[in-house]
Parts: C-alpha cells; structure tokens; sequence
C-alpha cells in the first residue's frame, strides 16, 4: 500500500459531531503504515457536547492504539470555538498565516421581541409546569432569575472548555503575551517588556486564583495562525498540507483521505447529483422520486394483503 498519512477532514457542510466523524477516525486509528493522523479542519464550532465528545473519542483513540502515529490537525479557513475544541487534542496544531484560530468560549444567540409583539398585538400564551421549564423566554420580559441560571450554565461549560485546553496545551499557553498583545491592540500600552512584565504579573494573578477565564487565550478571542503560534494556541505554521507532511515524513508519504462510509441513499444522490452536472439538488430529486416509487408500488402490491 506504501507509506501514508491518513487524514480526515472536519468542517465543511457537516456539523461538528461525533457521528459524522467516528468510523473515519477509527480507521484512520487501525491503519498499521500510517505516519501520521491528520485532521484536517475547517470549522466555527458547534454544539458544546459533541465538541467534548470528539475531543474525547480523540483522547480515547490515542491510548486504544498506543503505537499509533502523532496526530496533527491542519486548520484552514476557521478553526473556532468547537473546532479549537477538537484540535486541542491533536499532537500538534498547524495553521496558515490566515487561519482564524480560538474562540475559547460560549455563546448562546438569543432575540427579544416583546416590544414588536405588543406593538402588533401579539399576546404570549406559553404554559409551563415547573417554574424554571420557560427559561429565559424570548417571547416575554427578561426574567433575571432565569439569566442567571444561563449564565450559570453557560459558565461551567466554559470552565470545562478551557480545562480540556489547558490539559491539553499546558506550558505551551503564553498568556502574558497574549495579555500584553490586547493591552496594545486598545491603545492602552505599546508592546515593550513594561507591558509585557505587567501582563505577566496580572495573568499570575488570575491563576494563582484559579481566574483562567480572564485571560485573552480564554475570553473567546480570535487570532490569526501567527499570532496563535506566538501564544501557544497552535505550534506551526504552514503553507501546503502534503508539502509539510512530506517534509516530515519524507518524500513518499501520500496522503490518503479517510472518509465516511455513505448510505446506499447517499451514494446513489451523489452519482445523480455529480452525473447530471447540476450538483446535489436534482440528483437528491430524483432519488426521493425513485424510493419513492418503490414504496407506493410495495404498498399497491402487498399493503391491502391479509
């Protein structure tokens, strides 16, 4: 099969989550020539738990197959939030001069519309049992009691995020840089060893009260892949992918794409899509009108039989 470095690629049209993507690490895992495990990833995140169980799945592939080969993750367009999540795992992070890296936090969109209902005399009517089970309720007036509880909530998945990091990355974590590099990006200092020292003395502070969250590698910023390299939020840069492995690895190692097996449904809507050159729509079409026919002639034949 000669020398490879299996990689899969995360992002994309797929959501972050565990499904999409375990059987393609698993395998990526049990090929015995490997040199390397790739993750190839472009994404802005997702849902925290799923975010936590790929970083996991990840973890636990690692110590399942103890003579597995390093595992790098390659980061593209965006590597945020829940894709910082799931790089934090690999040996090592990679990234482009222009990745956007980090976001090391959590966020819970939300909209009110209370005035605009009331100006078109639109009345909520939810019921709930349990005093808690509305939350914090877009459709009514802010409750503080439930912003709290989010805010509790939102808090301790933070706190969670931010220790897997730090587990993961440990010393390679610059904060004082980082602290320094923001107090000169609002105008507050020039980057010099005086605001480098202060920073320095600041982070100490916060660690030393268990205050991670107030640094600026945790308060959910975003840094380009040369100023993440700079705080130890990822480890190199790079500019081709197969380039840098063969750099590695030697001149020999191609890389292989691991992939998701598909379903026989979405293998048959690929070819149509790809065949008919006119994407995924039509092929799609054709194949919901296909089964579709197998059904209602199933059900014609054999429905109304005792």
């Amino acid at each position: 099969m000669g020398i490879t470095a299996k990689k899969t690629a995360f992002g994309g049209s797929k959501p972050l989550n565990l499904q999409n993507y375990s059987s393609s690490l698993e395998r990526a895992f049990k090929t015995e020539n490997a040199v390397a495990v790739i993750l190839e990833i472009s994404s802005p995140g997702g849902s925290p738990a799923q975010s936590s169980l790929l970083h996991s799945k990840l973890l636990h592939l690692r110590k399942k197959y103890p003579s597995s080969p390093p595992v790098l993750a390659f980061c593209t367009d965006v590597c945020a939030s829940g894709g910082y999540y799931l790089a934090s795992a690999c040996d090592k992070i990679l990234v482009l001069p222009s990745t956007l890296i980090g976001s090391v936090g959590v966020v819970s969109p939300s909209l009110g519309f209370v005035d605009l209902m009331r100006k078109h005399g639109i009345e909520d009517r939810t019921m709930a049992s349990g005093k808690s089970k509305v939350g914090d309720n877009p459709l009514a007036v802010r409750n503080k009691d439930a912003v709290s509880k989010k805010r509790a909530i939102m808090d301790e998945l933070h706190k969670d995020f931010i220790g897997k990091v730090v587990k993961a990355r440990g010393s390679k974590l610059n904060h004082a840089a980082a602290a320094s590099y923001q107090r000169s990006v609002k105008g507050e200092s020039s980057w010099n060893l005086t605001s480098y020292l202060l920073s320095l003395i600041t982070f100490g502070v916060f660690h030393s009260e268990g205050g991670e969250e107030d640094s600026p590698l945790f308060d959910g910023s975003v840094y380009t892949g040369g100023k993440a390299v700079e705080f130890g939020l990822a480890d190199e840069i790079y500019e081709d992918m197969e380039a840098t492995v063969k750099e590695k690895f030697g001149s020999e190692v191609k890389v292989v794409e691991v992939k998701e097996k598909m379903s026989m449904v979405e293998m048959l809507t690929n070819d149509l899509g790809g065949g008919f050159g006119v994407g995924r729509g039509l092929g799609t079409e054709i194949a919901d009108g296909f089964f579709e026919g197998i059904k209602e002639n199933f059900e014609s034949s054999w429905g109304n039989r005792p």
